[in-house]
């Protein structure tokens, strides 16, 4: 019975089909990252960095980068994609794709969506490939060397991460949350703001955040202003908040390890009214020129806090109100909770952002001094 069992299952193995549809590797070569430029004449140019093939065992030398660049030029950036085959024989595979930079011109001048689209569509990007805006050419930031990382790359994956979780100075947009955001009542995009130290090598940094309105690039915030948003928006995991010493250029840190931001709006007479009561838990991480011997003067320092967590977010609501963008993305909380005056104010194209009256009310529980010492550690006495 055994031997006919065996019999059946080698005779069935003649009627397996092959792989007779499937690429051999070698018709492939592997993206890490994109940059999206635009050239005087309005045409797109895409610098595309791969991953270098491996050589043979047999005739492996030395080191050398694993990486490559390679422009190329078109009406669009499908049409830009596709010339890689001209140029390397090869047919560009995106399913390792790490990271795109979209240059600052383009992104004030272009749809996102549309710049964006062949990734949304085709079946290879991954959801979560990491954007960011950048200040002049996107190519440039791809030349520069990694410190840390085998490849820009993954360096640019990886600072936008961590640089949101551990500092809250930006935004870890990928294309997931930026196809989200495109599709929201509000359509508010945020994405880091990438620049590079004039006359220093290797010096790429996140400065901030770009913030599109209607798929366009509108303005840009600062890494304080960042801090602040992240507030706002209930995506603050940890950071630093500074309070400046009363008559002098000191500063006292404190390190933010724990928040949660509660809102609310409500409808009074025409008028929305916002609250944002930010809760937070902190540790101190430098002592300048306060004294916490007594607990009247924990909560003197407390309340120090919490005033500075409210002025900073009221600085950061009121400028975007000067500028009309709903930075926060207010319209979308208001189209949830109240589908009908959203519908409303959208007929009727009332200026909803301007007119917010907003309240902002934070409570600060600093559980954590770093030390016994109750007062600046470079005091003696």
């Amino acid at each position: 019975m055994q031997k006919l069992i065996k019999y059946i299952v080698a005779s069935s193995l003649l009627f397996l089909s092959g792989c007779w549809d499937h690429a051999e590797l070698t018709e492939y070569v592997f993206v890490q990252s994109l940059a999206v430029d635009q050239k005087k004449d309005g045409t797109i140019k895409l610098t595309t960095q791969f991953y270098k093939p491996a050589p043979k065992i047999a005739s492996a030398g030395g080191g050398g980068e694993s990486y490559f660049n390679l422009e190329t030029e078109a009406k669009s950036v499908f049409d830009a994609i596709r010339d890689v085959t001209i140029h390397l024989g090869r047919k560009a595979n995106w399913g390792h794709v790490r990271f795109i930079v979209i240059s600052e011109k383009v992104a004030k001048k272009y749809y996102l969506g549309s710049v964006l689209d062949f990734f949304y569509r085709d079946h290879e990007p991954r959801l979560l490939t990491g954007v960011a805006v950048t200040e002049g050419a996107a190519a440039d930031y791809l030349k520069e060397k990694p410190h840390v990382e085998n490849t820009v790359s993954e360096q640019l994956n990886e600072v936008t991460k961590t640089g949101s979780k551990f500092s809250a100075k930006t935004y870890p947009a990928n294309l997931f949350t930026i196809g989200k955001q495109l599709h929201s009542e509000v359509d508010t995009v945020y994405a880091p703001y990438l620049r590079k130290e004039k006359e220093k090598e290797n010096s790429i940094f996140v400065d901030g955040l770009s913030i599109f309105l209607g798929g366009k690039l509108k303005t840009t915030i600062t890494n304080k202003d960042t801090k602040s948003l992240m507030l706002a928006l209930n995506n603050f995991q940890y950071g630093i908040i500074g309070i400046p010493c009363k008559g002098s250029k000191l500063q006292e840190s404190f390190e933010i390890t724990e928040s949660h931001t509660n809102t609310s709006f409500a409808i009074k007479n025409d008028v929305i009214h916002y609250s944002l009561r930010p809760k937070l838990q902190a540790s101190i991480g430098e002592l300048e020129c306060t004294n916490i011997e007594t607990k009247q003067q924990l909560e003197v320092l407390h309340a120090k806090l919490e005033k500075q967590v409210n002025s900073n977010l009221m600085t950061l609501l009121k400028h975007s109100q000067k500028k009309n963008i709903d930075i926060i993305g207010l319209g979308n909380h208001i189209y949830r909770s109240n589908p009908k005056e959203w519908q409303r104010i959208k007929k009727e194209k009332i200026p909803y952002y301007k007119d917010v009256v907003f309240h902002v009310k934070s409570e600060v529980n600093i559980l954590n001094t770093g030390t016994d010492i109750s007062k600046p550690f470079h005091k003696k006495q």
